[in-house]
């Protein structure tokens, strides 16, 4: 690992890096769709989460190898720039949005009526959302969030048959399908997994059920970045999430994932190096590290080059120069680009508005992000 990271600290340097960047390695992210296409039953549609995947050039070239049903969106700003970038990609909702949001979406795009699935958790919500209908005379496709073991809201089964009535009788709303996301079941202890698991399919099934002629033509989703490989012909579900893991950012880290290969860093140039740096207070102490500089700071992720170098205890976390530490005969200059490893991708890949796209640990092109 240590090769490759300094092949491509070296290749941004040369590209001429000298802020913070988003980068995505190609080759690897490549690697990763096949592995994930490989992973997936084929019966079942993909979509791919846009908040983890905040890029559009990002996302068509994974669409150029993963045949997809639409994109995932969580938030109004993501929606409106995808909305306007592309005028047929079926939306699916993430979160429930705030029904004012909805409304200045269909107010810019009205035809976003036909091309979003709107995210339903609450009657309440379902209310403002057959509202909002009404007074806008749009024909809204309502999907319904279901808790199946989560527990972060949502309907259980013995409420979908009400919620289903309401929709199905009112002039201007349509059910488009469920989602159930399940993502504790791959965080579970083994000894609970198991329990949690049948728990989580049983009351998928059981929504399902409640629905017009058992869900047959809605969306049907369930799965993501550590669970999708668990789906096959014979689950309820139709369709699966692919997100994170086709850049496998730290928190990804997990025994269903060990074949795929981190794909995203984030670059920045090492501002100072101090070798031998003398702690505050302790001038008159000597002292075996090197400490470095970076340009920004306090990212969600973890140092990764230069080797052995790690967040510096002594200094704290900052946002301007971070401090590194590591040892004191490293090969690191100023002006080297160093390389953290996200812990997420959502909220990261697209915190500095570009993302390079690199090959063999070279930059080929420079990426425009989406809006958080």
């Amino acid at each position: 690992m240590t090769a490759y990271l300094k092949t491509l600290s070296e290749g941004l340097r040369t590209y001429g890096v000298d802020t913070p960047v988003s980068v995505v390695d190609l080759d690897r992210l490549e690697q990763n769709c096949v592995r994930a296409m490989r992973g997936s039953d084929a019966s079942l549609n993909r979509r791919l989460v846009a908040k983890s995947l905040p890029c559009l050039p990002l996302l068509d070239h994974i669409r150029g190898l993963i045949p997809t049903s639409g994109v995932m969106t969580f938030s109004e700003s993501m929606l409106l720039a995808l909305l306007e970038a592309e005028p047929e990609t079926d939306h699916l909702i993430g979160k429930p949005l705030p029904v004012n949001s909805a409304a200045r979406v269909l107010k810019a795009h009205p035809d976003a009526a036909e091309r979003v699935q709107w995210l339903i958790d609450t009657q309440e919500r379902l209310h403002a959302y057959l509202t909002l209908a009404a007074e806008t005379q749009s024909s809204l496709r309502l999907s319904l969030e279901l808790d199946v073991g989560l527990h972060r809201g949502g309907f259980y089964p013995d409420q979908v048959a009400d919620v289903v009535q309401k929709i199905t009788l009112h002039p201007k709303a349509q059910l488009a399908g469920v989602m159930g996301y399940e993502a504790h079941l791959a965080k579970l202890p083994s000894i609970l997994r198991r329990r949690a698991s049948h728990i989580s399919a049983d009351t998928f099934m059981r929504a399902v059920t409640e629905l017009p002629n058992s869900g047959a033509g809605l969306c049907l989703n369930t799965g993501g970045s550590l669970t999708f490989q668990s789906y096959g012909a014979n689950e309820v579900a139709n369709e699966v999430a692919f997100g994170s893991i086709l850049v496998k950012p730290g928190d990804f880290d997990h025994a269903t994932t060990q074949g795929f290969q981190p794909a995203a860093f984030i670059a920045t140039p090492v501002l100072k190096t101090m070798p031998g740096n003398s702690l505050p207070g302790l001038d008159f102490l000597p002292r075996n590290k090197m400490d470095l500089a970076i340009f920004g700071g306090h990212f969600l992720a973890q140092p990764i080059f230069p080797d052995g170098f790690g967040y510096s205890s002594i200094f704290g976390r900052s946002s301007n120069q971070e401090v590194w530490t590591g040892p004191k005969s490293a090969d690191v200059a100023a002006g080297d680009v160093a390389l953290l490893r996200p812990t997420q991708s959502e909220a990261v890949l697209n915190q500095f508005g570009l993302l390079l796209a690199v090959r063999g640990g070279q930059v080929i092109d420079e990426w425009k992000c989406l809006p958080n």
